[in-house]
Parts: structure tokens; sequence; C-alpha cells
């Protein structure tokens, strides 16, 4: 694969096909996409900016990459000081919070501010968190403002306190390194690309916006990308001096126009799977919607900390936590480093105890470390000499048959999808993805498709996303995850409706929570495609206040195809839809329209008055609204007009 010296990854992309597989480019015929709706041509709505950073905020590593519009190949990678003068890619997704609750210091800076603390007993109300992405895949539907992270000692602290200091420390990091090389950019001239799972709900990704404009990001300048999509990006553009030959051709191959391949995107939380197929202008196009679960290294981790702590016991491993943190992290470093470069025909594992350790499981048990091996049914397999723990590779390898079960399992239901039958590679990315036990582990099960792991896979991520701020056209199709609607009111026709789903307003009845399908579950929907509800509301009489204000309309999600009303079993409120009135105030008898485009990262949404045609903005507002006591049903809603 030529190395690529284009401005968009698009062109990036035909370039490459038309090197490396000799494959002639045409045009696609089917230039719109129908369903029920309309559809009009996207266009290029993004900015183009000077510069482009991607945040990478992982569950174990955190890190931030950028590149120029003139050559957005060519990638900087900030690097970090681990130990001694060790350069890393990435840092520790840890971050020291003061007792006040204001952000101290991220990643080895972190970690060494906080042992420094502990070593001087100084740290009991300091806050040390590190893991704390996991809180937001882990909930469905939350108010990112009193959303909590649990930190290493028991302490609940705001997660936007932590998400907030982490973006906004990478955001000031990355304006002095730039300051350093002679650049003097204004934020305002920087395109920031945000990273997020595809698996994560809608007010996740919402709340990981939310942080961001919090700490200093104008949303002007912020798109959130799918992490899988943006690795895929990153792996068509790899220069040809930076990976073997037979990656170069495989990937070619896996570019070809009608190709499917699957994302197995493995980080340090989740496992993120996405299917994709390869477009004839080389835009891809979603077969499936994502899926995934918490089956990343960090279960690995879990594993072996757990079998360490049956060992010991709990008393000792709650104490050396909690009186020796820099120790601490040195074993959980080890362990990482041991667990990304065990072979397959590695025979012995061996890891440094800790002096502390040795010494609290003396005081604890009364016996040395080397004793209580010594005694465990497991001593041929795991045993203690000259200050490091030993492990059989069978041995070690058992913490990680849970995780990689649960991936070939899940890979192996989404492949029985009728849209993935023809899936012909399987991409692995994700610095998860560099263990030879988890390759080889996915080999075996799906011996009938390639597998390909590029180099650089643990930084594919952070690369594609900077890619694809340069050139977000790049995605063309998307899978409905579920079925989307907004509440609405209908005139009562006792034909047609169920009076227990009524209310009277005045002298008028009305059906009410009806559910106003926008998107159905499953649907493929095209980026630039519009959906659009015709709404009505009579406002004569009603409060100059409720004139002026924006209006918001309850929206649902439903596993269901076809919800009739947001009381279905299945339907569960998402959050609102905002929008505003047209020159400031709702008119008497307004007959409006909404309109709904899908966009590369998310839904835009406008308001336009029939009668005047003057528009307004709008927004959709993934978070459960707070009910208000008294309130008229159909306040969260408008009234359906067919006309």
């Amino acid at each position: 694969m030529p190395e690529q010296n284009t401005k968009g990854l698009l062109k990036a992309i035909h370039s490459t096909r038309k090197e490396s597989c000799g494959h002639e480019e045409k045009e696609d015929d089917s230039s719109t996409f129908m369903r029920e709706s309309r559809v009009e041509e996207a266009g290029d709505s993004v900015s183009r900016k000077p510069l482009v950073v991607c945040l990478d905020i992982g569950t174990t590593y955190t890190g931030y990459a950028y590149s120029f519009i003139k050559k957005p190949d060519e990638i900087t990678v900030r690097k970090w000081a681990s130990e001694g003068t060790m350069l890393s890619p990435k840092a520790p997704s840890s971050v020291l919070l003061t007792p006040e609750l204001s952000f101290h210091s991220f990643g080895y800076d972190a970690e060494r501010k906080f042992s420094d603390l502990h070593a001087k007993n100084d740290h009991k109300s300091w806050n040390f968190v590190n893991g704390f992405k996991m809180v937001l895949n882990d909930k469905k539907k939350f108010d990112a403002n009193v959303l909590n992270v649990l930190d290493i000692q028991n302490h609940y602290v705001p997660a936007s306190a932590v998400f907030t200091g982490v973006i906004r420390y990478l955001k000031n990091d990355l304006m002095e390194q730039l300051t350093r090389r002679g650049y003097h950019l204004d934020e305002s001239n920087i395109q920031f690309v945000v990273t997020v799972p595809a698996i994560w709900s809608e007010a996740a990704k919402q709340a990981m916006t939310d942080f961001s404009v919090m700490a200093g990001i104008q949303k002007e300048n912020l798109m959130i990308a799918y992490e899988p999509e943006v690795a895929a990006l990153h792996c068509v553009s790899m220069p040809a001096s930076q990976v073997t030959v037979r990656t170069r051709d495989n990937i070619a191959l896996m570019f070809k126009p009608g190709c499917s391949f699957l994302v197995l995107d493995l980080g340090g939380g989740t496992t993120d799977i996405t299917v994709q197929k390869v477009e004839k202008d080389g835009k891809l196009s979603q077969l499936r919607k994502a899926s995934g679960g918490n089956w990343g290294g960090n279960c690995v981790n879990n594993l072996f900390f757990q079998d360490l702590t049956k060992s010991l016991g709990q008393k000792v491993f709650q104490k050396f936590i909690t009186t020796n943190a820099g120790d601490y992290f040195y074993l959980k470093n080890q362990f990482e480093v041991a667990k990304r470069n065990f072979r397959n025909d590695q025979e012995i594992v061996y890891l440094h105890i800790p002096s502390s350790l040795k010494k609290i499981t003396k005081e604890v048990n009364g016996k040395k470390i080397g004793d209580i091996f010594n005694e465990l049914e497991t001593r041929e397999k795991v045993y203690y000499s000259d200050g490091k723990l030993n492990y059989a590779s069978e041995y070690f390898r058992k913490f990680f048959s849970s995780s990689v079960q649960s991936i070939v399992d899940e890979v192996k239901r989404v492949l029985k999808s009728k849209r993935c039958s023809e899936v012909e590679y399987i991409l692995m990315v994700g610095g998860f993805s560099e263990s030879e036990i988890v390759r080889d582990g996915i080999k075996m099960a799906f011996p009938e498709i390639r597998v390909i792991n590029p180099e650089d896979a643990s930084l594919s991520v952070l690369k594609g996303g900077v890619l694809f701020g340069h050139d977000p056209d790049t995605v063309r199709f998307r899978v409905c995850p579920q079925s989307y609607g907004m509440a609405m009111h209908e005139y009562f026709n006792p034909k047609k409706h169920d009076l227990s789903k009524s209310c009277k307003v005045g002298n008028t009845q009305f059906a009410v929570g009806c559910f106003e399908k926008i998107f159905e579950k499953d649907e493929i929907v095209e980026v630039g495609q519009q959906k659009i509800v015709r709404v009505a509301e009579d406002f004569t009489g009603q409060p100059e206040k409720m004139r002026t204000q924006n209006k918001e309309i309850e929206m649902y999600a439903s596993a269901a195809k076809d919800p009739k009303f947001i009381s279905d079993p299945g339907c569960t409120l998402q959050g609102i839809i905002v929008v505003s009135p047209p020159g400031g105030r709702w008119p008497d008898k307004m007959k409006g329209k909404i309109t709904f485009e899908v966009t590369v990262t998310g839904i835009n949404v406008s308001f336009m008055d029939r009668n005047t045609q003057s528009t307004s903005g709008g927004e959709i507002k993934f978070s459960e609204p707070k009910p208000q006591a008294g309130e008229n049903p159909l306040n969260r809603s408008f009234r359906k007009d067919d006309l």
C-alpha cells in the first residue's frame, strides 16, 4: 500500500485500491436512498479546520494525537514519561483530585503524586480514580450532573469533575505542546474528535459531549466518533513502510467494494463489535447494530488479582492497596506488561513481588508468602522463589479464558445474522487485540475467516480518530439499534383510540401518549437522510411564558418494530426533543414540521413554521426529564397533524 499524501481519507482509499488491487473504481448508480421519508444530499456540513486532534479516553490508557490539514497522514502522537526516560504513547487513565475535588494531575503524574502522599500518610482526604470510563458503559439512563464514580479509597466523587478535568488537561497540554513546536493556533481553528464505544447508550455519548463542552471545547468544534469505525479507517490508510506486505495486501482486499468485514475492537474495558460493508464509492455501510460487552483486558487483570487475593487473603490485599499505593501501581503495571507479552510457547511467567506485600502477608497471616503458596494445591503451577511469583503457562492462560470465550460467543452470534453471513474478514484492533492468546483464540474459533491484526493496533482508534476529523464523510449507512419516536397526542377517535389512553382538556378529548415513530429498529438509515414529523398546537390564551419558551417533547425508544403508545411494554424514556419558537414566540395557531437529519455523528433537529416558513433550531437531550407536579399531560408532546 503506497504512502498516502492526500487531503481526504476517501481519496486515500481510492488511490490505495487502484495501486494495490488493480481495481478500477466506478460511480455508484444509487445516488439516493429512499425509505418512507424525504432524502436530501448531505453536503459537506463539516467546516474543515487547520488542525485535527483526537482524544481517546480509554478505560486503562488515555492519549491524544493530531495532524494538520495539509498533511493529514503525518500524525503526531503525544508521548508520556512513564519510568525514568521511558516514553509511552498513552498514559494510565488515572486522575487525582484534591480534597476540594479540584483536578490535580493525570496519568503517571497522578500515580506518582498519590504514591508520595501515601508515603507521608497524607492521602486519606485526596481522591485517586482510575478506570472511570466504565461508569458510562454500565448505565443506560442517568443524569450526568449527579453521576458519581468510586475512587481507590471508596470515596464517591462526581463523574463530571473527573471527565471534565481529564479532557481540560489534555486540551491544555495540546496547546502547550503546539506552542513549544512554534505553532500559535486559536482553539477555534482546531477540530476536536472524542472517541466513544459504538455500544454505548445515547445518554453516555451525550455525557461525553457535555463533559467536553464543560472542559472548554466549543460544541461547534467537537465531533463524537465511534471507536471501531475510526479504527478501520486508520488501517486502510497505514503507509506501506509501517506494515508487513501480508498485512498490506489483506487490508487492500478487505477494502474492496462489496467486501464485508467485522471490526473487533478490544480495549481495556469493553469489546466493541461492528460489521461494515464497503460500498462502490469506498464509503462504509454498517450492516448490523453494534454489540459487545465488558470483556476487555481488564477482565484478565481482575481474575489475576482475585486469584492473588484468594491465595493471600482479603485483609492482606486490602491493606496492601490502602497503605502502599506506589507498590500496588508497580505490581499492576508489571502484570499489564506480562499480560500483553504472554506467548503460547512461554513456559513461565514471573512477577516481582513488592517487599511491602511480603511484609503485610507475614504480619496478617503469620506466615511468609513463599510458605503460603507452598501449602496450596496449586503449588506445582504457582510458586514463590527469589522474590518472584512464578506462574506455569497453563495456569496463567486461565486468566484469559473467560473474556476470550465471551468474545468468541458474541462474534458467533453476530455472524449468524443474515446480513453478516458474507463476512470475509475479522479486523482486530485495540490494545487487548495485541495479546497472542486472544488472537489465536479468535483464529481457532473462526478458521474459515481471515483474521487481520495490523501493526500499531493499540493506536488504531487514536490515529483513526484524527483521520476521521479531517474527512468524516466516510460512513454512508447505519443500522438503527432501536425504534425511536416522540410523544404525540391526537384528537380522540372512539373508533381508533382506547379511552383509557385519553384525557380531556377543556371540552376537547385527546388520545395521549401516542408513539410517533421516527426511526424503526434495524432500519438502514443513510447519512443525510431526513425524517419529517408534522405537528400542530393551539397557543391561543396561553400565558406569555409558554408562548416564548422552548417546547420539550419526550423521546422514547423501543425494541419493538412498531409501538403504538409510549406506555407499551419495552418503551423507555430516552430524553427530550427541544425546539425553539420561530421568531422567539409561538403563534396562536401553530402548524409546523420537525425535521430529523441523520449526520455522521448524530441527528440534527430543526423546526419550521409551515405558515410563515420561518425556521428555528432544535436538539435532542438524551437525559431523563424531571417530572413536574401537576403538569398538563399535553405539555411534553405536540399534536399530530397529518395535513
